[in-house]
């Protein structure tokens, strides 16, 4: 148990760190669009912003489903007879999104696992929500300035 504790602990760190210096970058990026000297954006800047933004964090979501597939597939203790790596992704963005068809299962020592990569996606998804929800209130607040112009 502990060891699979341990193993869990180090794919959250690795995703929280992905995903923490993604938003960085994210926010970097986007945030020179909506400064006082350029708050009249045009609407092809709000639609590309919001488009290169959402796929970003898509990407951002595959390369931590990434992390854990990789996590089952070279893992000789979780005794799945995954017959490719493109199996075990497919594992994984199916726990990792909680979608959970249950077609292949991790054995019972090791389907703790699963589920805490289950929370880990659900607690990173959300993360993702707030921040697409924290760039949609620039653009408003972008958008109001506009108007005041």
């Amino acid at each position: 148990m502990l060891r699979i504790l341990a193993l869990a602990a180090l794919v959250i760190t690795i995703n929280v760190i992905v995903q923490a210096v993604a938003f960085v970058v994210l926010t970097k990026r986007t945030q020179n669009h909506f400064s006082d000297k350029k708050a009249a954006i045009s609407n092809l800047a709000i639609g590309r912003i919001l488009i290169l933004s959402f796929l970003f964090i898509t990407l951002i979501h595959f390369i931590q489903t990434f992390v854990w597939a990789l996590c089952y597939y070279l893992n000789p203790f979780t005794q799945v007879d995954f017959s490719s790596f493109s199996e075990a992704l497919y594992f994984s963005f199916v726990t990792f999104t909680t979608l959970g068809y249950g077609d292949i299962t991790l054995s019972s020592n090791w389907r703790l696992l699963s589920g805490i990569e289950a929370i880990n996606g659900i607690m990173l998804i959300g993360w993702s929500t707030a921040m697409m929800y924290s760039l949609i209130q620039q653009i408003n607040k972008a958008l109001e300035f506009k108007k005041i112009l």
